[in-house]
Protein backbone atom coordinates (compact mmCIF):
# COMPACT_ATOMS: atom_id res chain seq x y z
CA UNK A 1 0.00 0.00 0.00
CA UNK A 2 1.55 3.74 -1.11
CA UNK A 3 1.28 5.87 1.90
CA UNK A 4 0.26 9.46 1.82
CA UNK A 5 2.34 12.53 3.30
CA UNK A 6 0.61 15.20 4.42
CA UNK A 7 3.32 18.35 5.63
CA UNK A 8 2.71 20.95 8.44
CA UNK A 9 3.50 24.48 9.95
CA UNK A 10 2.74 25.64 12.89
CA UNK A 11 -0.71 27.15 12.92
CA UNK A 12 0.08 30.64 13.93
CA UNK A 13 2.61 31.33 11.24
CA UNK A 14 2.29 34.18 9.31
CA UNK A 15 0.87 34.37 5.99
CA UNK A 16 4.31 34.79 4.48
CA UNK A 17 5.32 31.72 5.97
CA UNK A 18 2.82 29.50 5.04
CA UNK A 19 3.22 30.33 1.41
CA UNK A 20 6.66 29.21 1.92
CA UNK A 21 5.80 26.04 3.38
CA UNK A 22 3.29 25.21 0.86
CA UNK A 23 5.96 25.84 -2.02
CA UNK A 24 8.29 23.83 -0.12
CA UNK A 25 5.79 21.27 0.48
CA UNK A 26 5.27 20.54 -2.91
CA UNK A 27 9.05 20.75 -4.55
CA UNK A 28 9.95 18.07 -1.72
CA UNK A 29 7.10 16.03 -2.80
CA UNK A 30 4.61 15.41 -0.21
CA UNK A 31 1.12 14.95 -1.09
CA UNK A 32 -0.68 17.64 1.06
CA UNK A 33 -0.78 20.86 3.23
CA UNK A 34 -2.64 20.26 6.23
CA UNK A 35 -4.16 23.27 8.11
CA UNK A 36 -5.80 23.10 11.91
CA UNK A 37 -9.51 24.53 11.91
CA UNK A 38 -9.80 26.50 15.27
CA UNK A 39 -10.76 30.35 16.09
CA UNK A 40 -8.28 30.40 19.19
CA UNK A 41 -4.51 29.87 19.38
CA UNK A 42 -5.39 27.94 22.34
CA UNK A 43 -6.86 25.29 20.39
CA UNK A 44 -2.91 24.62 18.65
CA UNK A 45 -1.23 24.63 21.89
CA UNK A 46 -0.10 28.22 21.03
CA UNK A 47 0.45 31.13 23.74
CA UNK A 48 -3.04 32.89 24.47
CA UNK A 49 -3.58 35.30 22.05
CA UNK A 50 -1.54 33.99 19.31
CA UNK A 51 -2.52 35.30 15.70
CA UNK A 52 -4.30 32.52 13.85
CA UNK A 53 -5.41 32.67 10.06
CA UNK A 54 -8.56 31.53 10.12
CA UNK A 55 -8.43 27.72 7.79
CA UNK A 56 -10.43 27.89 4.87
CA UNK A 57 -9.94 30.98 3.55
CA UNK A 58 -6.33 30.76 3.93
CA UNK A 59 -6.54 27.59 2.10
CA UNK A 60 -8.09 29.54 -0.23
CA UNK A 61 -5.24 31.94 -1.22
CA UNK A 62 -2.40 29.64 -0.48
CA UNK A 63 -3.52 27.13 -3.42
CA UNK A 64 -2.89 29.81 -6.24
CA UNK A 65 1.18 29.26 -5.15
CA UNK A 66 0.94 25.66 -5.90
CA UNK A 67 0.02 23.75 -8.81
CA UNK A 68 0.45 19.70 -7.70
CA UNK A 69 -0.16 20.35 -3.90
CA UNK A 70 -3.33 19.01 -2.29
CA UNK A 71 -5.54 20.70 0.66
CA UNK A 72 -6.00 19.27 4.05
CA UNK A 73 -7.83 20.72 7.09
CA UNK A 74 -7.04 18.69 10.34
CA UNK A 75 -9.94 18.89 11.14
CA UNK A 76 -12.47 21.33 9.92
CA UNK A 77 -14.94 21.90 13.31
CA UNK A 78 -18.11 20.85 12.02
CA UNK A 79 -20.11 22.98 14.49
CA UNK A 80 -18.57 26.62 12.99
CA UNK A 81 -20.22 25.87 9.51
CA UNK A 82 -23.49 24.42 8.41
CA UNK A 83 -22.51 21.41 6.68
CA UNK A 84 -24.33 22.92 3.37
CA UNK A 85 -22.25 25.63 3.56
CA UNK A 86 -18.81 23.51 4.23
CA UNK A 87 -20.04 21.41 1.23
CA UNK A 88 -20.41 24.45 -0.71
CA UNK A 89 -17.03 25.95 -0.02
CA UNK A 90 -15.07 22.76 0.01
CA UNK A 91 -16.83 22.21 -3.68
CA UNK A 92 -16.08 25.79 -4.57
CA UNK A 93 -12.40 25.18 -3.44
CA UNK A 94 -11.56 21.80 -5.28
CA UNK A 95 -12.99 23.42 -8.84
CA UNK A 96 -10.75 25.95 -7.96
CA UNK A 97 -7.54 24.23 -7.51
CA UNK A 98 -8.38 21.72 -10.26
CA UNK A 99 -9.28 19.08 -8.11
CA UNK A 100 -6.78 19.37 -5.53
CA UNK A 101 -8.90 19.43 -1.91
CA UNK A 102 -9.66 17.07 0.72
CA UNK A 103 -12.06 17.52 3.66
CA UNK A 104 -10.86 17.08 7.13
CA UNK A 105 -13.58 16.62 9.83
CA UNK A 106 -14.33 16.60 13.16
CA UNK A 107 -17.08 16.87 15.96
CA UNK A 108 -15.64 19.71 17.67
CA UNK A 109 -14.20 19.95 21.25
CA UNK A 110 -12.25 22.96 22.16
CA UNK A 111 -15.36 24.37 24.74
CA UNK A 112 -13.19 27.65 25.35
CA UNK A 113 -13.52 28.43 21.24
CA UNK A 114 -17.45 28.02 21.60
CA UNK A 115 -17.40 29.77 24.59
CA UNK A 116 -15.80 32.83 23.21
CA UNK A 117 -17.15 32.88 19.71
CA UNK A 118 -21.31 32.21 20.89
CA UNK A 119 -21.20 28.85 19.37
CA UNK A 120 -23.54 26.14 21.82
CA UNK A 121 -21.37 23.75 22.78
CA UNK A 122 -23.37 20.57 22.94
CA UNK A 123 -22.77 17.31 25.10
CA UNK A 124 -20.64 15.45 22.81
CA UNK A 125 -23.44 12.64 22.25
CA UNK A 126 -25.18 15.38 20.19
CA UNK A 127 -22.14 16.48 18.98
CA UNK A 128 -21.38 13.43 17.19
CA UNK A 129 -24.88 13.08 15.74
CA UNK A 130 -24.42 16.32 14.13
CA UNK A 131 -21.24 14.85 12.55
CA UNK A 132 -23.23 12.09 11.55
CA UNK A 133 -25.73 14.19 9.95
CA UNK A 134 -23.28 16.79 8.51
CA UNK A 135 -21.69 13.87 6.52
CA UNK A 136 -24.70 12.62 4.78
CA UNK A 137 -25.88 16.25 3.97
CA UNK A 138 -22.13 16.99 2.56
CA UNK A 139 -22.12 14.00 0.42
CA UNK A 140 -25.77 14.59 -0.84
CA UNK A 141 -24.92 17.95 -1.88
CA UNK A 142 -21.94 16.75 -3.88
CA UNK A 143 -24.00 14.36 -5.75
CA UNK A 144 -25.22 17.48 -7.92
CA UNK A 145 -28.73 16.68 -7.44
CA UNK A 146 -31.51 18.79 -5.41
CA UNK A 147 -31.43 17.87 -1.72
CA UNK A 148 -34.35 17.64 0.56
CA UNK A 149 -32.98 17.01 4.24
CA UNK A 150 -34.73 16.25 7.24
CA UNK A 151 -32.57 15.04 10.29
CA UNK A 152 -33.02 15.91 13.96
CA UNK A 153 -29.89 18.74 13.63
CA UNK A 154 -29.98 19.80 9.85
CA UNK A 155 -32.66 20.71 7.17
CA UNK A 156 -32.46 21.64 3.75
CA UNK A 157 -35.11 21.94 0.77
CA UNK A 158 -33.87 22.04 -2.71
CA UNK A 159 -30.29 23.01 -2.08
CA UNK A 160 -28.06 22.68 -4.91
CA UNK A 161 -24.59 23.11 -4.79
CA UNK A 162 -23.38 23.75 -8.12
CA UNK A 163 -21.17 23.43 -9.29
CA UNK A 164 -20.18 20.32 -8.03
CA UNK A 165 -16.65 19.08 -7.10
CA UNK A 166 -14.17 17.80 -9.99
CA UNK A 167 -13.33 14.72 -7.69
CA UNK A 168 -16.05 12.66 -8.19
CA UNK A 169 -17.96 11.43 -6.14
CA UNK A 170 -16.45 14.13 -3.98
CA UNK A 171 -12.98 15.12 -2.47
CA UNK A 172 -11.94 12.48 -0.31
CA UNK A 173 -13.28 12.75 3.96
CA UNK A 174 -10.73 12.11 6.27
CA UNK A 175 -12.60 11.90 9.64
CA UNK A 176 -10.78 13.11 13.30
CA UNK A 177 -10.69 11.99 17.31
CA UNK A 178 -10.32 9.23 19.37
CA UNK A 179 -13.39 7.95 20.78
CA UNK A 180 -15.90 5.25 20.28
CA UNK A 181 -18.22 7.42 19.24
CA UNK A 182 -16.30 9.41 15.97
CA UNK A 183 -14.92 5.88 15.55
CA UNK A 184 -18.01 4.30 14.61
CA UNK A 185 -18.83 7.29 12.54
CA UNK A 186 -15.39 7.11 10.35
CA UNK A 187 -16.23 3.30 10.02
CA UNK A 188 -19.23 3.92 8.07
CA UNK A 189 -19.13 7.36 6.13
CA UNK A 190 -15.16 8.32 5.77
CA UNK A 191 -12.17 7.73 3.14
CA UNK A 192 -9.42 7.90 5.90
CA UNK A 193 -9.68 8.51 9.92
CA UNK A 194 -7.00 10.20 11.70
CA UNK A 195 -6.69 8.97 15.29
CA UNK A 196 -5.70 10.91 17.82
CA UNK A 197 -5.78 11.26 21.81
CA UNK A 198 -9.14 11.48 23.26
CA UNK A 199 -10.02 14.97 24.56
CA UNK A 200 -12.39 15.00 27.51
CA UNK A 201 -14.95 17.97 28.81
CA UNK A 202 -14.07 20.37 26.48
CA UNK A 203 -10.35 20.45 26.82
CA UNK A 204 -7.18 19.11 26.23
CA UNK A 205 -6.64 16.47 28.40
CA UNK A 206 -2.91 15.79 29.30
CA UNK A 207 -3.43 12.57 31.41
CA UNK A 208 -4.94 10.62 28.26
CA UNK A 209 -1.51 12.32 26.08
CA UNK A 210 0.24 10.63 28.65
CA UNK A 211 -1.72 7.26 28.72
CA UNK A 212 -1.93 6.82 24.69
CA UNK A 213 0.45 4.70 23.25
CA UNK A 214 1.19 2.47 20.41
CA UNK A 215 -0.99 -0.14 21.73
CA UNK A 216 -3.57 2.60 22.56
CA UNK A 217 -3.75 3.52 18.55
CA UNK A 218 -3.48 -0.04 17.56
CA UNK A 219 -6.57 -1.28 19.57
CA UNK A 220 -8.57 1.54 18.33
CA UNK A 221 -7.19 0.92 14.84
CA UNK A 222 -8.63 -2.86 15.10
CA UNK A 223 -12.16 -1.30 16.35
CA UNK A 224 -12.36 1.15 13.79
CA UNK A 225 -11.81 -1.91 11.18
CA UNK A 226 -14.37 -3.93 12.84
CA UNK A 227 -16.76 -1.11 12.66
CA UNK A 228 -15.93 -0.85 9.12
CA UNK A 229 -16.77 -4.62 8.81
CA UNK A 230 -20.62 -4.11 10.78
CA UNK A 231 -21.13 -1.20 8.55
CA UNK A 232 -20.90 -3.29 5.56
CA UNK A 233 -17.86 -1.93 4.06
CA UNK A 234 -14.20 -3.38 3.39
CA UNK A 235 -12.44 -2.76 6.24
CA UNK A 236 -9.44 -2.67 4.23
CA UNK A 237 -10.62 0.30 2.10
CA UNK A 238 -10.75 2.59 5.37
CA UNK A 239 -7.00 4.39 5.47
CA UNK A 240 -5.80 4.75 9.06
CA UNK A 241 -3.85 7.78 9.53
CA UNK A 242 -1.59 9.55 12.20
CA UNK A 243 -0.36 12.88 13.24
CA UNK A 244 3.51 13.06 13.91
CA UNK A 245 5.40 16.23 15.54
CA UNK A 246 8.51 16.39 13.93
CA UNK A 247 12.21 17.23 15.32
CA UNK A 248 14.96 16.86 13.65
CA UNK A 249 18.18 17.43 15.15
CA UNK A 250 21.85 17.33 14.05
CA UNK A 251 23.64 14.73 16.59
CA UNK A 252 22.08 12.77 19.38
CA UNK A 253 23.04 15.02 21.97
CA UNK A 254 20.17 17.59 20.05
CA UNK A 255 17.94 15.35 20.00
CA UNK A 256 18.09 14.44 23.45
CA UNK A 257 17.69 18.48 24.07
CA UNK A 258 14.70 18.78 21.94
CA UNK A 259 13.25 15.78 23.68
CA UNK A 260 13.26 17.65 26.62
CA UNK A 261 12.10 21.10 25.11
CA UNK A 262 9.14 18.83 23.43
CA UNK A 263 8.34 17.45 27.22
CA UNK A 264 8.02 20.79 28.22
CA UNK A 265 6.32 22.76 25.83
CA UNK A 266 3.53 19.71 26.12
CA UNK A 267 3.61 18.99 30.25
CA UNK A 268 5.29 15.52 29.93
CA UNK A 269 7.86 14.26 31.32
CA UNK A 270 10.93 13.15 28.86
CA UNK A 271 10.20 9.53 29.39
CA UNK A 272 6.23 10.15 28.11
CA UNK A 273 8.09 12.43 25.44
CA UNK A 274 10.10 9.53 24.17
CA UNK A 275 7.64 6.79 24.18
CA UNK A 276 4.73 9.60 22.91
CA UNK A 277 3.78 7.21 19.65
CA UNK A 278 2.85 11.04 17.77
CA UNK A 279 6.17 12.40 17.97
CA UNK A 280 9.54 11.69 16.06
CA UNK A 281 12.56 13.34 17.40
CA UNK A 282 15.81 12.23 15.86
CA UNK A 283 18.72 13.11 13.56
CA UNK A 284 17.78 12.19 10.07
CA UNK A 285 18.51 8.56 9.94
CA UNK A 286 17.10 8.09 13.05
CA UNK A 287 14.19 9.52 11.71
CA UNK A 288 13.90 7.53 7.85
CA UNK A 289 13.96 3.96 10.81
CA UNK A 290 11.85 5.56 13.10
CA UNK A 291 8.95 6.36 10.58
CA UNK A 292 9.42 3.49 8.79
CA UNK A 293 8.67 1.70 11.88
CA UNK A 294 5.67 3.71 12.57
CA UNK A 295 4.42 2.89 9.33
CA UNK A 296 4.50 -0.84 9.61
CA UNK A 297 3.38 -1.24 12.89
CA UNK A 298 0.22 1.10 12.79
CA UNK A 299 -0.34 -0.04 9.50
CA UNK A 300 -0.62 3.68 7.86
CA UNK A 301 -1.68 4.67 4.84
CA UNK A 302 -1.88 8.63 5.49
CA UNK A 303 0.76 10.12 7.61
CA UNK A 304 0.58 13.90 8.74
CA UNK A 305 3.85 15.46 9.45
CA UNK A 306 4.18 18.86 11.55
CA UNK A 307 6.89 20.78 11.37
CA UNK A 308 7.98 23.71 13.26
CA UNK A 309 9.39 25.81 10.07
CA UNK A 310 9.53 25.68 6.00
CA UNK A 311 13.49 24.68 6.92
CA UNK A 312 13.39 21.66 8.59
CA UNK A 313 10.11 20.42 6.19
CA UNK A 314 12.76 21.37 3.37
CA UNK A 315 15.31 19.27 5.15
CA UNK A 316 13.00 16.56 6.10
CA UNK A 317 11.74 16.22 2.10
CA UNK A 318 15.55 16.10 1.69
CA UNK A 319 16.90 13.69 3.73
CA UNK A 320 13.77 11.52 4.82
CA UNK A 321 11.08 11.33 2.88
CA UNK A 322 12.66 9.83 -0.18
CA UNK A 323 13.53 6.66 1.92
CA UNK A 324 10.43 6.36 3.54
CA UNK A 325 8.10 6.86 0.33
CA UNK A 326 10.29 5.23 -1.61
CA UNK A 327 11.74 7.37 -3.86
Amino acid sequence: MSVRFAAAVPATSDYPTLCEACRAAEEAGFHAYARPDHLLAEGTLAPPGSPLLECFTTIATLIPTTTRLRFLQTVACNSFRHPGLLAKMVATLDVISNGRMELGIGAGWLREEYDAYGYEFPPAAVRLEQLREALEVVKLLWSGEPVDYAGTHYRLRGAVAAPRPLQRPGPPILVGGGGPGLLAIAAAAADVVNIVPPTSGGAADLEAVRRFTLASFQGKAARVRQLAERAGRDPASLVLSAMFFVQLAESDGEARELTGTVASRYGLSVADAERFPLTLIGTPAQLRERLAERIARLDLGYVVLQFSSPTILTRFGAEVLPAVRGG
